[in-house]
């Protein structure tokens, strides 16, 4: 979800110069998949829920299923998952829960097997909001007005020898907890423990890791495979979300997977997870913090932000950059206080329309860019609305308060940055030709296109750490 993306084809030869075994697509778009054919890397995708709301009967499904998964499984596109829908249950973002989502589970795993894809596992992934908020792992319980249906599920993934997938989000789970923020890394700089009978827990993941388990050993399914779909640390945009904590994360977990040591309630364990996310994204939805914007390793422009190794030797190196990006010219647009000096009432009108529009989450309380003076803050509102919409002149207007500059503003704390060349793509894997930065809020997936290659929905990419492919 941002109005900067990088070619499929670029993509691809980012993760296999990292070492990187698997990616999560958020949309199997028909411009992204082609891709990633031949090219050994699996994909997990996903039909989501509002395509599925749009599905009348099971020839519906059987139809998008042959379209957007056959197809390209019969083109050598390595597909070993397919989530339908996403978070179904959680009630933190959503208006409605997705209650029959093992029925479609269901109607695809049932489509999957005629087409002959009985390899491609069926699942969804959840938000922690499915556990009861406990303080110890052993009281661990999924919310009662969601127990009937988790049941149903479980009963469907075991049948079908699928794993849960739970999504976890360190960085909001010490903040809603009021713990440390320390308990969230590996590293165990924290004094902050959790006993919990004969286990002690230091560390976030592994106590919610270990909630997740004995929720299942309560609903009476022990031994459910679990896989983590989403966890990661943001870069910006929120107090501790910077990249040296993303470099100190993501450093603690790799060693902890590499370790195999599992948790308590699991000892020696492999566990897998899907690092999110790849990118930066400028049009995710904010509503549960600033920071959901700067999950990204890299940047929009394909170069890496902190030190990770995905090799998981712990080398002390940042990742490949991508090859083949290329910039919009050196222009910046800037608020003109020498013409305009004391109109702050109408320049303040225009800052909060851009920023409506566009990305200011680096203004946000804790962001790099939160201590910028008010001419400054005004032109990093200006010129963000300006890069969004590909540096169209009218965009850096404002009735004569803006103005286009070859001269960097950035500032030693604050980047000001500059959009990649991009043509529009992708709804929901249709595509669309176009040149500005303007996209729908939910669910769609614009593309760039420099290079002829029509590029896609990396919407919320997310890389997986598959640690068995190392041993």
């Amino acid at each position: 979800m941002a109005t900067q993306k990088l070619v499929p084809s670029m993509v691809v030869d980012l993760l296999l110069q990292n070492g990187i075994p698997e990616l999560k697509l958020f949309s199997p778009s028909q411009y992204v998949l082609p891709a990633f054919a031949n090219s050994s890397i699996g994909l997990s995708v996903m039909f989501q829920e509002n395509q599925l709301r749009w599905m009348n009967n099971s020839k519906d499904i059987h139809d998008w299923i042959e379209k957007y998964i056959k197809k390209h499984v019969d083109e050598g596109v390595d597909i070993r998952y397919l989530y339908v829908g996403n978070e179904p249950f959680s009630r933190k973002y959503k208006k409605r829960t997705f209650d029959d989502v093992v029925y479609y589970l269901g109607e695809a795993r049932k489509s999957l097997d005629r087409h002959n894809l009985s390899h491609i596992k069926t699942t969804t992934a959840h938000f922690t909001d499915i556990l009861t908020n406990v303080t110890k792992p052993s009281e661990g319980d999924f919310r009662e007005d969601i127990k009937e249906l988790m049941i149903n599920l479980l009963k469907f993934l075991k049948e079908t020898n699928s794993p849960l997938v739970i999504n976890i989000f360190p960085i909001y789970l010490v903040a809603s907890k009021e713990m440390p923020v320390d308990f969230a890394f590996f590293d165990e700089h924290s004094n902050y423990t959790i006993k919990d009978g004969p286990h002690i827990y230091n560390n976030i993941f592994t106590l919610m890791y270990d909630t997740l388990v004995s929720a299942l050993t309560k609903a009476g399914y022990p031994d459910t495979g679990i896989i983590v779909g989403q966890i990661g640390w943001p870069t910006d945009g929120y107090q501790n979300a910077n990249p040296k904590n993303a470099e100190r994360y993501h450093r603690g977990l790799l060693r902890y997977l590499k370790r195999n040591e599992g948790t308590p309630l699991r000892p020696n364990r492999t566990i897998d997870v899907y690092i999110t996310a790849l990118s930066d994204e400028n049009r995710m939805i904010t509503q549960w913090g600033e920071y959901q914007r700067h999950w990204g390793i890299y940047r929009h422009d394909g170069s890496p932000k902190y030190k990770i190794d995905f090799s998981m030797k712990d080398r002390d190196s940042e990742p490949t950059t991508a090859k083949g990006t290329v910039k919009m010219p050196n222009r910046w647009c800037r608020y003109n206080d020498n013409i305009f000096n004391g109109s702050k009432e109408k320049v303040m009108e225009h800052v909060n329309y851009t920023c409506s529009k566009s990305d200011c989450t680096l203004l946000s309380p804790g962001a790099t860019c939160d201590n910028l003076n008010f001419t400054w803050n005004a032109s990093f509102a200006f010129n963000m609305y300006f890069q969004m919409n590909s540096q169209k002149t009218n965009y850096c207007d404002f009735n004569g308060y803006g103005y286009i500059t070859t001269n960097d503003p950035s500032t030693p704390t604050c980047r000001f940055p500059i959009e990649i060349l991009s043509v529009e793509v992708i709804d929901n894997g249709a595509m669309q030709v176009a040149s500005s930065g303007e996209i729908s809020k939910e669910h769609t997936n614009p593309s760039i296109l420099p290079i002829g290659l029509a590029l896609s929905a990396l919407v919320c990419i997310i890389l997986l750490l598959c640690l068995l492919m190392w041993f």
